[in-house]
């Protein structure tokens, strides 16, 4: 179903103006970290271990960046308490997932990629559940995640994709119902959109203020929603 373009929830600040971002090893992190920098949000990068995301992009001045060297629970809890010791708690999360193809172009990789990324975000909800439930006390507070399956959550035909990361279509739907005072929301952005869109697109639904949509897929025609319809069986 086609949905008009959302409308845009000034949210006021509040003492939990701090974005975890993960790092796709894309220049859609840097356009990504520098709006929400630009309009005041303190933003901290998170980067997977160079054997699953080699690329580290280069970032805004104003923008911290926290690199997992492996993949193990401990150590990324070891690393989170290190961010809510220096920058406070965490207000906002958004995952960058990269582009299937970009993952699986590794050498050398003795896991799957899709799958270690996957679950580190499983590992992140489970982490971040009280610093994002305490700041949605005082205002709103996000978990928002993006995959780049075909804009259209893989129905079109158009393009190849790995069907892992639609797993985190299913992991955002779950939070949403456990953490009701959470904005939770997924997204679906055609690999066809640039760095600079991609970017104004999660800024965007990031201050939607319909809490109701829970997953939005966006193409070069606009963006869509998924509906049920019953089905009228001829006799």
């Amino acid at each position: 179903m086609s949905l008009p373009a959302p409308d845009f929830w000034n949210v006021p600040n509040t003492p939990y103006q701090t974005c975890l971002l993960t790092d796709d090893g894309s220049s859609t992190t840097t356009e990504v970290a520098q709006c929400l920098s630009d309009r005041g949000w303190q933003v901290i990068v998170l980067s997977f271990p160079n054997s699953l995301v080699p690329k580290r992009p280069i970032l805004p001045a104003t923008v911290h960046r926290v690199v997992l060297t492996n993949l193990s629970e401990e150590h990324l809890q070891d690393q989170l308490a290190g961010i809510f010791q220096t920058y406070g708690l965490i207000g906002t999360f958004i995952h960058l997932h990269p582009i299937s193809q970009y993952l699986y172009n590794q050498p050398d990789t003795l896991v799957n990629p899709d799958k270690a990324i996957l679950k580190q975000v499983f590992l992140l909800a489970k982490h971040l559940k009280s610093s994002l439930t305490q700041a949605a006390n005082q205002g709103r507070s996000s978990f928002l995640t993006l995959a780049h399956l075909d804009g259209e959550f893989g129905l079109s035909g158009q393009q190849d994709f790995s069907a892992v990361s639609g797993g985190l279509f299913g992991l955002t739907k779950t939070l949403n119902l456990e953490w009701p005072a959470v904005f939770c929301r997924s997204l679906d952005i055609s690999p066809d959109l640039d760095a600079a869109t991609t970017a104004q697109i999660i800024l965007a639904e990031l201050h939607d203020p319909n809490a109701l949509i829970q997953e939005v897929g966006y193409t070069r025609k606009g963006r869509v929603t998924l509906t049920c319809e019953l089905a009228h069986l001829g006799v």
